[in-house]
């Protein structure tokens, strides 16, 4: 299954937040982008299990301030 994460950070810290989330478990890539939200991940799991196991790593890193993770239904 495949997610996307679209994640809020501290002020000033989205470039040194994406390049940790980029070494998390499950995490395939992630960019900083503008607009609402400060980094989109994009997530591949083998069952809700494993993708709540990368959510929790990816909130886990100081900076995150909020996390919202939408599951692919296509592929």
């Amino acid at each position: 299954m495949k997610a996307y994460m679209f994640i809020n950070a501290m002020r000033g810290q989205s470039l040194a937040l994406t390049k940790a989330i980029r070494v998390v478990g499950g995490v395939t890539g992630a960019d900083a982008i503008t607009g609402d939200y400060d980094i989109v991940a994009m997530v591949e799991a083998r069952d809700l299990a494993d993708l709540r196991t990368t959510m929790a790593g990816v909130q886990a890193i100081d900076g995150i301030l909020k996390t919202t993770t939408c599951m692919v239904l296509s592929d």
